[in-house]
Order: structure tokens, then C-alpha cells, then sequence
């Protein structure tokens, strides 16, 4: 996928804000070395301002670059893989309030797995593949708030599920609650 730019999409530029606040202490400080983690327990390993070390390689390989330490990441490149990895391609596509939570969830946990818990919300099959079914329930969402409420009670319950639950558990309920309660006052009524 081409890069887009960031202000290309005005309700991305709203939302990364919310999202940053849960993936770097100092979220309006791009780079500040605090922002930068390397958790034993965590998965995927060393991270800065949110993006992780093999998604920053496998971005620089795609743009003829050398690898380097993610420490080094740009703000410029953190947006863009953002929008392209998380934002795009379906988060436009979502009312406000609804397009944060997809979003957020695509970072913490994988936009599969963000499609299946938007899918959940809307009571529809639970694949992770963006369909026709899925466009359509999306196309067809009448009371934003009550799905903006579903695809936080079903986040909640999948962070539940996760193995590293035990670990990370609380800081994960918080992020539910804060991002669902954001995600809440952005509804357009």
C-alpha cells in the first residue's frame, strides 16, 4: 500500500492522540527516550513510541532503507506506518467513536483481531476478514453508542482470554475503559 499522508485523514489525526497516550508515557514527546520499552514479558520486544522493532525493520525494508534501532524511529515514519498498518484501510469507514476503538485495538492487539471484536459488537460471525457482511453491518449501524459499548465488553473479555493476562491484565482494563469512555463522547448523535 502507497503511503498516504496523515492529514490526508483529518479524524486520524483526532484519534492518534487518544491511541498515543496508551503507547508512550509521553505521548506529545515523540522520541524522548521514556517512551522507549524492552519488557521481558512483552511479545514484541523493543518498542518505541509504540511501534516495535520487527514492524519498524519490515517498514524500513519496504522503503529501501537500512535497519536500525527502533530507538531512532522518526515521527514522520511512526505516523505513517500508524496510518497505513492501522488506520487504513478501515477506519475511515467507521463513525467516530467507532473508528478509535478499531484502531486502538488494531495497535494493542492486531487488526484482525480488532475486526473480530468489531465483528462481535455487531453480532455477526467473527473471522477477522473485512466482507461484504461486515461493510454492510457497518454501512447499517443505527445506535453508534450501543456498538461502542458492545466492542468494549468485548475487548474486556478478549484481554481476559489473552495468555499474558496475569501480567498486564490491569493495565489492558484501564486502556478498555479509557479508550471505550473517549470513544463515547466522540459519537455524533
Amino acid at each position: 500500500m502507497t503511503d498516504q499522508l496523515p492529514s490526508a485523514y483529518p479524524r486520524f489525526l483526532i484519534c492518534m492522540p487518544f491511541m498515543l497516550a496508551q503507547e508512550a508515557p509521553f505521548p506529545s514527546q515523540w522520541g524522548n527516550p521514556r517512551n522507549f520499552s524492552n519488557d521481558p514479558g512483552d511479545p514484541g520486544g523493543k518498542t518505541m513510541d509504540g511501534i516495535i522493532q520487527t514492524e519498524y525493520d519490515l517498514w524500513r525494508v519496504q522503503h529501501s532503507l537500512l535497519r536500525q534501532d527502533v530507538r531512532l524511529i522518526t515521527q514522520t515514519e511512526g505516523d505513517t506506518i500508524y496510518l497505513n498498518n492501522y488506520w487504513l484501510p478501515y477506519c475511515p469507514d467507521l463513525p467516530p467513536g467507532l473508528d478509535m476503538q478499531v484502531f486502538d485495538a488494531g495497535v494493542n492487539e492486531g487488526p484482525v483481531q480488532g475486526v473480530r471484536i468489531l465483528q462481535t459488537a455487531l453480532g455477526i460471525v467473527s473471522d477477522g476478514k473485512w466482507g461484504p457482511v461486515t461493510e454492510a453491518k457497518v454501512r447499517g449501524i443505527t445506535d453508534v453508542g450501543a456498538v461502542v459499548k458492545a466492542f468494549g465488553a468485548r475487548r474486556a473479555v478478549v484481554y481476559h482470554e489473552t495468555r499474558n493476562f496475569t501480567r498486564f491484565g490491569a493495565d489492558w482494563e484501564r486502556r478498555t475503559s479509557e479508550i471505550t469512555a473517549a470513544s463515547e463522547k466522540m459519537i455524533v448523535a
